[in-house]
């Protein structure tokens, strides 16, 4: 049974926790920042509480999206600037680095759904290279003075991302299409979608994501 076709566009919203595994060459001295701060013990903690969200979502999503033709299912990634074959061998090298998001994106790509450039890279570059030299900083105070710095170039940042992540699900999702978007949780993309999708932002509840999926509840 296809579930999905007899509606309108549809947007599974996943605000998601993101591991240190995703932030590439940062990652050792986003680990140290983090023992720093906060000590190994909560740190630990943290890793176990990010662990187990992933594994909630998977389980989350494989009983929710068991019949739907994945074929009419369009994913949409943060921080993957493009689609098709090359974006998939993005998502395939993250999940190979122990990126959870990017296994279980994988997963679902292997069943048949498609992934969709999300980002834009001019302003991905721009964010890192921020961020870069935010966490680059040789103590703690200099990096409190660059976080005022360039406080609110990220906010804006923020904010244009998600413009553009929104105007790539309108132009790309179709009629009759789910598209699943991958967020992190600073982001506020539901406030940048056309009315015509009929959005929905993940509670975690399988009776309320099954409910909207079947008859197309909508629930924020």
């Amino acid at each position: 049974m296809n579930i999905v076709n007899k509606m309108h566009a549809k947007l599974l919203i996943i605000p998601v926790v993101h591991s240190e595994a995703e932030m590439g060459s940062l990652r050792n001295d986003i680990s140290e920042i983090i023992d720093d701060a906060f000590g190994r013990e909560k740190r630990d903690k943290h890793r176990k509480d990010v662990f187990t969200f992933w594994e909630n979502l998977k389980k989350l999503l494989e009983k929710s999206l068991e019949n739907i033709d994945m074929a009419n299912i369009r994913i949409y990634q943060d921080g993957i600037p493009v689609g098709g074959e090359l974006g998939i061998k993005l998502v395939e090298e993250g999940a190979k680095d122990g990126i959870l998001n990017h296994q279980i994106v994988l997963s679902l790509i292997r069943r048949g759904a498609i992934l969709e450039k999300t980002e834009d890279p001019r302003l991905l570059k721009e964010e890192y290279e921020i961020l870069k030299e935010m966490i680059g900083a040789k103590t703690s105070i200099e990096r409190e003075k660059l976080a005022e710095k360039y406080k609110k170039r990220l906010y804006q940042l923020t904010e244009e991302r998600d413009r553009y992540i929104a105007g790539r699900i309108k132009e790309s999702l179709g009629e009759g299409e789910l598209g699943v978007l991958f967020i992190g949780t600073t982001h506020d993309i539901a406030s940048y979608i056309p009315s015509e999708i009929n959005v929905f932002i993940n509670n975690f509840v399988e009776a309320d994501l099954i409910r909207w999926l079947e008859e197309g509840a909508k629930i924020k």
